[in-house]
Parts: structure tokens; C-alpha cells; sequence
């Protein structure tokens, strides 16, 4: 069965969308069949995929998942039957009960927020739906990207050091705000394939790092079951 893996937030505006496609770039970039399964209602995931156009699709397949209700989970489990790997970009609103169901099926959930107070405050009501999540799937792992970040400033650096006193971990990869992710998405590409773009190679190395975060976040899962027999 493939890796389901959950980008989510309760605030608009964190880069949800962006970190699930440009997680698909990589994987796909690194040999995985990926499917993106868009469960947002405003189907962001879906209009960059149109607006990569017919002739030049993306590598990678994207659908909606939105509107299931509570099929959301029996539906991503049948995709993770066909593919490598399964990206779902959650609804930003942890009210909505799709994102609870995409939890509870998620080998892995990514809580990407800004280094800011407003963000990490809206960060907090999605830290408590992850430690309720945890009761239905204790094996899920839970991990936050600081995005749009600047390791440098003050600000960062406290905003990282707060989310550190919560249960979930952060990731030491960092994405930088950046004009290139944006060029990227209104081209309908990633990272991993848009042309004639500069600075692509640092905005791949950035994520290329949370991958490899996230993988070792299932390995250890892995070393886990190995241990214990």
C-alpha cells in the first residue's frame, strides 16, 4: 500500500497547496508514482493542474476527493492501493470534518505555517486536532514546516522555538518565500519541472530536504516494527 501523506492547516494562506504540489514534484522526481487528491473545496489543487493545459500535463495525476464525505477514507486508501504515494491537500478549516477523516488515514500529516504570531496561534487549534487524531491513528506522524520563512530573523527563531514545546515535531527544512514557487504555480508547474525560470535548483534543494524529512519519519516507523521483533 502506498504512503498517504496530509497537508493540512485550519488557516488560508500557508502554502498548503504549494507544499502538496511541490511534494509531488519531488516524489515523482525521484521515480514514485504520485496522485495528488485535492479534498479543499476551493479545488486550488485542481486549477494548477488546468493551468499546466493539455499539451504539457503535469507528471504527476490530480483529481478531487472533494464532496466524499465520509467515503474520504475508503477512497484514499483505494488510491494508495495504485499508486506510491497519495498527497492530500486538506480543507483550512479544522471544523470541516474532511480533514479529520484525512487524518485518521494519513501515514504522515505536514502542518506547513508561517513564522508569525497570527499563523502559529491559528496553528494551535490544529495541534489539538492532531492529538485527538492520534487516538484513532496512534502509527500517523505529525510534523510542522516552518514556510515563507526567514531562519534569520528574530521572529523566526521565537516562533520556532515556541512550536518546539508542542508535541508535534518541526521539521529542521525550512521553505523560503519565494517569487519562484509562485511563477512555478501560475505556469501550472513545480519546481521539479517548470523551464526557464531562474533559482529553481535552491527552491528544489528546500524541498528536496523535506522530503527526505519526511521519508525518515517513516523509516523510523519501519525501524520501529524491526525492533520490536
Amino acid at each position: 500500500m502506498g504512503l498517504v501523506i496530509a497537508v493540512a492547516n485550519q488557516k488560508g494562506g500557508v502554502g498548503k497547496t504549494t507544499t502538496t504540489m511541490n511534494l509531488a514534484g519531488v516524489f515523482q522526481s525521484e521515480g514514485y508514482k504520485v496522485y495528488v487528491a485535492d479534498a479543499d473545496g476551493q479545488q486550488s489543487c485542481m486549477s494548477w493542474c488546468a493551468a499546466a493545459g493539455p499539451e504539457t500535463p503535469l507528471p504527476f495525476r490530480v483529481g478531487s476527493i472533494h464532496r466524499l464525505d465520509k467515503m474520504i477514507g475508503p477512497e484514499i486508501a483505494a488510491l494508495a492501493n495504485d499508486y506510491d504515494v497519495v498527497i492530500v491537500d486538506c480543507p483550512p478549516n479544522i471544523s470541516d470534518l474532511t480533514t479529520a477523516r484525512v487524518l485518521a488515514v494519513a501515514d504522515v500529516t505536514v502542518i506547513p505555517t508561517d513564522a508569525s504570531p497570527i499563523d502559529i496561534w491559528s496553528s494551535e487549534g490544529m495541534i489539538e486536532l492532531v492529538e485527538r487524531t492520534r487516538v484513532a491513528n496512534p502509527d500517523g506522524k505529525f510534523a510542522i514546516l516552518l514556510n515563507k520563512a526567514n531562519s534569520k530573523t528574530l521572529l523566526h527563531m521565537q516562533m520556532s522555538a515556541i512550536l518546539a514545546e508542542s508535541n508535534v515535531r518541526v521539521l529542521s527544512a525550512t521553505v523560503k518565500q519565494r517569487e519562484l514557487y509562485r511563477q512555478s504555480a501560475a505556469l501550472g508547474r513545480t519546481v521539479f519541472d517548470v523551464r526557464g525560470i531562474r533559482g529553481t535548483k535552491v527552491a528544489r534543494d528546500e524541498v528536496s530536504a523535506v522530503y527526505n524529512e519526511i521519508l525518515a519519519l517513516v523509516q523510523e516507523d519501519e525501524a520501529e516494527v524491526v525492533d520490536g521483533n
